[in-house]
């Protein structure tokens, strides 16, 4: 069995909280990992620390960078792309390597939506992204 399919059935999806980022260039946002996050208030398991939670996201339109701490190199993505990040992973996407970036926790709506409007009204950018617990099937495998 590959890697992948591996992962699939031996782990199932505890809770998910998740957002859309619609975003203009220039536009830059950062989850560091030691910095409290808004949306784990609004879990079906408030208990979960944000920093046990994995980090999902997929590029719906335009591109960006993904800045993963740890990892020297910022990866290109484009749409239909996928990340998915352990959870205490610091990262950061921006429309480009060099622009500047703020905290999610700065930009996270705060009237119950759950779209984040930010950027610099340029280039079009749409991403959907959140947090997710994964929880091992503690069956074994053959």
């Amino acid at each position: 069995m590959d890697p992948i399919t591996d992962l699939f059935l031996t782990t199932q999806v505890g809770s998910v909280v998740h957002a859309r980022l619609e975003a203009t260039a220039p536009w830059g946002l950062k989850r560091e990992a030691n910095a409290a996050e808004g949306t784990a208030r609004d879990s079906a398991q408030p208990e979960i620390s944000p920093l046990q939670l994995a980090h999902f996201g997929m590029v719906s339109r335009g591109n960006c960078w993904l800045s993963v701490e740890g990892i020297p190199d910022a990866s290109p993505l484009a749409g239909g792309d996928c990340f998915l990040l352990a959870p205490g992973s610091s990262y950061t996407l921006r429309d480009n390597p060099r622009t500047r970036a703020r905290s999610f926790c700065e930009v996270a709506p705060r009237d119950g939506s759950q779209v984040i409007h930010y950027g610099g009204g340029g280039r079009p950018y749409d991403h959907r992204f959140g947090l997710v617990s994964i929880r091992s099937d503690q069956r074994q495998n053959p």
